[in-house]
């Protein structure tokens, strides 16, 4: 089947006659390709057309399993906006993803499942609040060379030390210290790469 004849049997499935199979098309990138045959698509291009199967029926639920996996960084942004854009419409979105930084990303709440068993339930942000470290890396150009400061967050010298790097060396760059969702995930379940 063609890109358009997938969409038209998949909305038969729900009674659907008529909808923009075009527009949709067009809104997971595949407008151009939408008379070609779906067995000559990259595995990129059949994973857009699943996210536009998805749609089809204007779901108030969305169940999404990788919805970028195999993607390119261009197409995984238009499809985690397409995500935004359903959830920002009122659908509920239940996501399964191992990438935590798309999990970070498109979730209000995340779940760590690990061999059957729920880790955590939490926001990201509690997340990465919980269990992050209260801390500043600056990177600093001092001599011609690059050096590294820790600064603490709960000491009562913090605003000085942060003052005194800024006021006397070359900043470069500044981050807090936060904790990734991956970083959690593997603290949490104590998992590592196994033989």
């Amino acid at each position: 089947m063609t890109a358009v004849e997938n969409l038209s049997f998949f909305a038969g499935l729900f009674g659907i006659k008529h909808f923009d199979i075009k527009g949709l098309l067009r809104m997971v990138g595949l407008g151009e390709r939408a008379g070609d045959r779906v067995k000559n698509y990259s595995k990129g291009m059949q994973q857009r057309l699943m996210v536009a199967r998805s749609l089809i029926n204007s779901p108030r639920v969305l169940f999404l399993d990788e919805p970028t996996n195999g993607l390119d960084p261009v197409s995984s942004q238009a499809i985690r906006a397409i995500i935004k854009a359903e959830a920002g419409k009122g659908a509920a979105v239940l996501l399964t993803t191992h990438d935590m930084h798309e999990a970070d990303e498109l979730s209000d709440r995340v779940v760590f499942l690990n061999e059957g068993r729920i880790h955590v339930m939490d926001t990201p942000e509690n997340l990465k609040l919980k269990h992050g470290k209260r801390s500043v890396r600056v990177r600093l150009m001092h001599n011609g060379v690059v050096k590294e400061r820790i600064v603490p967050l709960d000491e009562s010298s913090t605003g000085e030390q942060l003052k005194s790097a800024v006021d006397t060396e070359g900043i470069l760059t500044i981050h807090t210290e936060e904790a990734t969702l991956e970083d959690i995930f593997v603290q949490m379940t104590g998992r590592g790469l196994r033989e």
